[in-house]
């Protein structure tokens, strides 16, 4: 049976061209070895395995591999060892100990028995062999070293045990430090304790992470369905080539093999990662528009403006009447479009919103719905972190016992979709100039201290943000009085609490109060006979009052525009970039000499792609680019006064302005 399973991989490593891969490799190593003094004793080999090709070719092999894997694992070796030692590739191997074979399965059969449910882990019903999963990394320690193989002889020179590669210790899936590096290994031939040849010892990178399922995500914000679950985080462990490139609050696909961890009394279960992927959602192409937007597409198909403007006319209409919030719909809509790319995006975060407004119940109600929309959403509160919090490691699985667990915060946990941070004015002014810091670099600085260092060096990690951050803030919180004369001549509006180096990094901040008594009169009347309306209902009818576009439409036409990667013509190229030039030398020397956000170039790209993605189209147009202009215009506007272009902030919406917008109504 042996035999027959050795010349089964032998076979199977022939046709899938791994052996010749491994022929290269040796001869690589070889020649490495040849030029080093020190000898080495383990030679590490990765194969890379498909199940699904490998059951086809010999089941019986397939099936140790998938649910045997420590076995499978020593047929390989002993295949790799054989191989080199008939071919004669690597002189200076002379024992089988000195194969340490990684056996690197990417995916596994689509079968719900290898499918692995984080929710139902438990140490009594998981079997010890390859599943798959999907988790989000929620927080992960520092870069460690373990080891990796450690070679061991008999201090009995006359004994067979003192032979140089008679006791290696190779790390096995699954396996603690103590069960490679132990000072009480006997001797099988002589029984007397084994000395490790401390030279030989090799060390490779190992880190530990934190996975949570993914269905926990609704229940860190305020979506519906989300009570009453709990969620526990699993341990992962990953090793040589696997710890890079892991990012916080990313999504991956992991397969690995369960493991039970008995010490002092205590049961954990943690897994040991053979391969990990990130996991990429790919919209499916089958999405098709919901009938009642496909209708409006069409119906407004006679001007590049007025499909976007009529969703934002008709989005969220069960929070607030269409026509209020106009402006605020409209950034939140292109926020949302843009989210799902951020992860393409060289620049990493998406679209921040802030709303500065005094009915901040209003404004916390319509981002509150906007995150319900969102693919992924966290919702900031005071009793979490915002950034990255530094504890001690639990686990105590460093060679000193002095790794730390780095904990991802409320943005690292957004990644791939929107963080809502609530009232920033309400944070203190510390959390401000650290969020302010954190949206400049698109990332949260860890500073790791040295007591969990082996070099006793202060270490910092960048990890990056790829989120979009929504807030909004009471202009009327400022406990300083506000420069009238100043606001009436040049529109310089409050911001409250909040300064405007803050405001600088998000990249649309939009007024809802208004600059004209008619604007706030017209929102006003149409919110208080909303409520009003409202009122006299009966409970039951109050549930069937139905919204402009419902919120399962605009989650099927988000699906939809998110598919769309619309290229950036010439034309829209050079209104961007024109703008931006001429703005930055007005401003700079205009009476007000305001400063022009540095980071406006990127936001007004990002702006006009998602108008483009929001409208349906492929390509950036003019259009595209006009918006974009003016609706960051708007925003500059207003924090630091009129331009040449002396645009008005309107931040409502009337009815007549949208030609047939009545007609939203039959849409349904």
């Amino acid at each position: 049976m042996q035999n027959s399973l050795e010349e089964s991989t032998v076979e199977y490593l022939d046709r899938s061209g791994a052996l010749q891969i491994l022929i290269q490799d040796c001869r690589t190593r070889a020649e490495i070895e040849s030029r080093q003094d020190k000898p080495i004793a383990v030679f590490r080999f990765v194969l890379t395995v498909d199940p699904v090709d490998l059951v086809n070719f010999d089941s019986t092999l397939g099936n140790l591999v998938l649910h045997y894997p420590l076995d499978a694992g020593r047929i390989f070796q002993d295949v790799v060892y054989l191989s080199i030692k008939a071919l004669d590739l690597i002189p200076q191997v002379e024992s089988r100990n000195q194969i340490l074979v990684h056996l690197s399965i990417s995916t596994l059969p689509s079968l719900p028995s290898y499918s692995l449910n984080l929710r139902d882990l438990s140490c009594q019903a998981v079997e010890q062999r390859y599943f798959q999963f999907e988790g989000i990394v929620s927080s992960m320690t520092n870069v460690i070293q373990y080891t990796q193989s450690a070679r061991y002889q008999c201090p009995e020179s006359g004994c067979v045990g003192s032979e140089p590669y008679t006791y290696i210790r190779l790390h096995t899936a699954g396996a603690s430090e103590s069960r490679t590096i132990r000072p009480d290994f006997e001797c099988h031939y002589c029984g007397n304790i084994l000395e490790e040849d401390v030279s030989c010892r090799v060390l490779a990178d190992k880190r530990v992470v934190k996975m949570m399922d993914p269905a926990a995500i609704p229940g860190l914000s305020w979506s519906p369905g989300a009570e009453g679950r709990r969620h526990q985080a699993v341990t992962v462990f990953l090793r040589e080539e696997l710890v890079q490139g892991i990012e916080m609050g990313a999504h991956y696909s992991v397969v690995g093999i369960p493991t039970i961890d008995r010490c002092r009394g205590d049961i954990t279960m943690s897994i040991e990662a053979n391969s990990i992927v990130k996991h990429v959602v790919q919209p499916s192409p089958s999405v098709a528009l919901p009938d009642s937007v496909a209708r409006l597409h069409q119906d407004r198909l006679g001007s590049p403006y007025s499909f976007a403007a009529s969703l934002a006319f008709a989005f969220a209409s069960s929070v607030s009447p269409p026509g209020t919030y106009h402006k605020l719909k409209l950034s939140m809509l292109l926020s949302l479009v843009s989210t799902h790319s951020n992860d393409k995006t060289k620049d990493g975060g998406g679209l921040h919103v802030m709303a500065v407004g005094s009915d901040t119940l209003l404004l916390s109600r319509l981002l509150t719905y906007c995150t319900a929309i969102s693919s992924r959403c966290v919702h900031h509160t005071v009793d979490k972190h915002l950034f990255a919090k530094v504890t001690k490691d639990t686990h105590g699985t460093g060679r000193f016992q002095r790794t730390c667990s780095i904990d991802a915060g409320s943005l690292l946990l957004s990644h791939g979709g929107c963080c809502f941070l609530g009232d920033v004015g309400q944070m203190k002014k510390d959390v401000q100039s650290s969020l302010q810091g954190v949206m400049e670099k698109d990332a949260v600085t860890v500073q790791i201290p040295k007591k969990y260092e082996d070099s006793g060096v202060l270490q910092s990690l960048e990890l990056p943000i790829r989120c979009s951050i929504w807030a909004y803030t009471d202009p009327n919180t400022c406990k300083k009085p506000a420069a009238i004369a100043a606001a009436d001549l040049y529109l310089q509006q409050e911001l409250g609490n909040v300064s405007k180096t803050l405001a600088d990094c998000f990249s649309l901040v939009c007024y809802m109060d208004g600059t004209s008594e008619t604007g706030d009169m017209y929102a006003e009347s149409l919110l208080v006979e909303d409520i009003l309306n409202c009122a006299m209902l009966e409970e039951e009818d109050l549930e069937n009052v139905s919204e402009l576009l419902s919120t399962e439409d605009i989650k099927q036409f988000l699906q939809v525009a998110c598919c769309l990667q619309p290229q950036l013509t010439p034309t829209a190229e050079y209104l961007i970039q024109g703008y931006f030039v001429s703005s930055r030398r007005l401003r700079s020397n205009s009476i007000q000499s305001c400063p022009f956000p540095p980071t406006a170039l990127r936001t007004l790209t990002a702006v006009a792609c998602a108008h483009a993605k929001l409208s349906l189209r492929t390509y950036v147009a003019e259009e595209d680019a006009l918006m974009s202009i003016y609706l960051f215009e708007e925003s500059v506007t207003s924090r630091y006064g009129y331009s040449i272009l002396g645009i008005q902030p309107t931040p409502h919406f009337r009815h007549g302005n949208i030609v047939g917008s009545t007609e939203i109504v039959h849409l349904q």
